[in-house]
């Protein structure tokens, strides 16, 4: 991804002064922001990426909704629901919600939707999300009961965040599933009008949406426009230009540079439950010998000045740092176990006690995104206190998942979002219950035991659970937590930009408000 430099970012914001850049769209009542990654369509299910996450629950509903601020479940399709023992839960259904094209929301709906997501003939990336649903019965017109193969108690979340109802009207016809996106009809606050690859997307305001509550209130934005602008450097020379009214995902530096030359811009900094983490082939598949003593793990979590790191991302504002593998905001999240003090001194004792007193070399793994490699970079140069000679060697999401299976990481520095979810279930399936070809901890007992967490319904021994597997990750140094990787925007002094939500981008498109 081409990034630009500051000395670059100065000649455009010089010359966008110079043609002064037009006003927000607020008097037009249209916001225009852009995403980096093609679009195929609105549709998580088929294009699992931080940008359609942002925009899906625009379109889009499930049957409940979490409440991000209260910590609670909230009614969205669903009105109510009751569970059925350990394993179902029944729902009764709002009767006076309607698809953006006019026909009315039933129960066919969702026993359709549910049907069609854990049907053996569908082919989506993350399946497995509704791998532990067993039936989906109706019950009335407008009552449902979901039932699950075994107690699940995460089964909220994934109804909550990653189940978008489908209208059974429109998409059991579609011979190609994949191409509803394209023209997607929810019952969401916005309505789609655009969505092409080129063009971009334009979504409008349902004015029918009334099921949203308190939790989920209707926007004052009229219209959201998204340009497909891939290069982060000519999204910011269109924001310059006027021409657009928010930008994401943009280096914190270039983002201070912009608000120091125009008076009208805006920076939010925010922080959902993305975080950056360290994490070591403690399990040997990369042949590298040294990381897998515990010892040298320590000492290099030990080289890491983890403050500086949280600076280099937060331009040190005061935003909250993981203290484990999780947040505590999460179900099943616990942990007392301390994170290795920086420590150079001792780390050096560490590895002279491994054996390895002049260090070894080393490859850190990373991803293309500015920030994340930012962070490796500099990672590299603090374990060079230590003799440890590393290189950063980046990619995009395919070459990493071909080297993650070829067994080849030594060690890892990334963002991970902590499932995307307010409970633990997503690390515990990515992280802990990895399929061997991405288990680099290696470690039976703590598989052992993220399995046991996965069927228990009691919240205190399930918490219980989860302090044992999330202690056991720093004590051991399988994954040391670097700091927050926040949401950095760039808008209009318009607007109103909430950068905290639970998502992969931390944004919400159904959020932003116009002051």
């Amino acid at each position: 991804m081409k990034i630009m430099h500051i000395t670059a970012l100065s000649a455009i914001a010089g010359a966008a002064l110079l043609i002064s850049p037009a006003e927000a769209q607020k008097s037009k009542n249209t916001l225009r922001s852009a995403f980096q990654s093609p679009i195929k369509g609105i549709s998580y299910y088929y294009d699992p990426k931080p940008d359609t996450a942002m925009e899906q629950a625009a379109v889009y509903d499930g049957l409940v909704f979490f409440d991000e601020e209260k910590h609670i479940y909230k009614p969205l399709l669903a009105k109510a629901w009751r569970r059925v023992g350990d394993k179902a839960i029944e729902f009764d259904l709002r009767d006076d919600v309607k698809w953006h094209d006019g026909e009315k929301f039933d129960a066919d709906d969702v026993v359709y939707t549910y049907g069609f997501l854990i049907d053996p003939k569908t082919k989506i990336r993350f399946k497995r999300n509704w791998n532990w649903i067993a039936k989906v019965e109706k019950l009335g017109a407008y009552k449902v009961r979901i039932t699950a193969k075994r107690p699940t108690p995460f089964d909220m979340a994934r109804h909550a965040y990653l189940t978008a109802m489908l209208p059974e009207h429109i998409h059991s016809k579609l011979e190609r599933k994949a191409t509803f996106g394209l023209k997607p009809v929810g019952t969401g606050m916005f309505k789609v009008l655009q969505v092409d690859k080129n063009k971009g997307i334009i979504m409008e305001l349902n004015d029918a949406f009334k099921h949203g509550g308190d939790a989920k209130p209707v926007t004052n934005v009229k219209r959201i426009s998204f340009a497909s602008i891939p290069d982060i450097g000519t999204q910011i020379a269109q924001y310059l230009a006027g021409n657009l009214d928010m930008v994401t995902r943009v280096p914190l530096d270039q983002a201070e540079s912009i608000i120091k030359r125009l008076p009208d811009a805006r920076l939010t900094v925010g922080q959902g439950i993305s975080y950056m983490y360290m994490a070591f082939d403690s399990a040997g598949r990369s042949g590298v010998k040294p990381v897998t003593d515990v010892r040298v793990r320590k000492a290099m979590a030990m080289a890491v000045d983890r403050d500086v790191l949280v600076k280099l991302m937060t331009g040190g504002r005061n935003i909250n740092r993981p203290g484990a593998m999780c947040w505590r905001v999460q179900a099943g999240c616990d942990f007392d176990a301390a994170l290795p003090k920086f420590d150079i001194a001792g780390a050096k004792k560490l590895m002279a006690e491994a054996g390895y007193p002049n260090g070894f070399n080393l490859e850190i793994t990373t991803f293309n995104t500015a920030a994340i490699r930012n962070q490796a970079q500099a990672v590299a140069g603090m374990l060079s206190k230590i003799g440890i000679k590393a290189t950063v060697d980046s990619h995009v999401l395919a070459s990493y998942r071909k080297k993650q299976g070829q067994g080849k990481i030594q060690t890892i520095v990334a963002a991970w979002p902590a499932g995307g979810l307010p409970d633990v279930s997503g690390t515990l399936g990515f992280i802990f219950r990895s399929p061997p070809s991405r288990n680099y901890h290696g470690d039976k007992g703590l598989v052992k035991l993220a399995k046991q967490m996965g069927g228990v319904m009691d919240p205190a021994k399930r918490r219980a659970l989860g302090k044992k597997i999330f202690n056991m990750a720093t004590e051991k140094a399988y994954f040391i937590p670097l700091g927050p990787n926040p949401a950095v925007v760039v808008h209009s002094k318009d607007l109103q930009v909430k950068a905290d939500a639970l998502n992969a981008l931390n944004i919400e498109a159904w959020n932003l408000r116009w002051k």
